[in-house]
This record gives structure tokens, sequence and C-alpha cells, in this order.
């Protein structure tokens, strides 16, 4: 697949990233390199490969989800710079 000058350009204007001619012109290389090794790639037969999800065979590591018993309510404000009997108080940051 070869990308043309306006194509590239066209492509820039819709990320809205402004390039220099030099940026362009790396770019062009790069992608010139990327669909070149692109190709090679299908060129790769996978009929005899197994189809996955993943990379990694792996097992869900969640720990279980067992109910306990919450922190008591005094306890979980000791700490609080600024708490009253039954909530954590913090600064208003909404403007009105």
């Amino acid at each position: 697949m070869q990308i043309n000058d306006e194509e590239l350009k066209n492509a820039s204007w819709d990320a809205r990233i402004k390039l220099t001619q030099q940026e362009e012109k790396e770019l062009h290389e790069q992608l010139q390199t990327f669909f070149k090794m692109a190709k090679v790639l299908q060129k790769i037969d996978l009929g005899e490969a197994e189809a996955s999800f993943g990379a990694i065979k792996g097992y869900n590591t969640l720990r279980k989800d067992i109910i306990e018993p919450s922190l008591p309510l005094q306890l979980s404000l000791e700490n609080a710079p600024d708490a009253d009997s039954s909530s954590f108080l913090v600064p208003k940051i909404v403007e009105e």
C-alpha cells in the first residue's frame, strides 16, 4: 500500500496535528516502512493457528468477594482533617 502526500495531509488535518515539511517527510517514510512490514505479516499462514481472545492464558486473579463488617464510624473519622459526628468535611469547590 502506498500513501500519497495528500492522504498524509488529510490524516494530519483530521488528527488536528500541524506538521512541518520535515515531519511530513519523516512520517511518510515511517508509514511506508510500516506498510512494508504489514505486507510481510499478511503472507504468514495462520490456518493452523488456534484462535484466541488473549495472548496469555490466565485465570481470574481477583480476590474473593467476602462480606466483612465495615470500620466503625468514629474510627473512620478519627484521622480526618475535618469531620463532624457523621461525615468528612471538605472545602466547597463548586462555584455559584
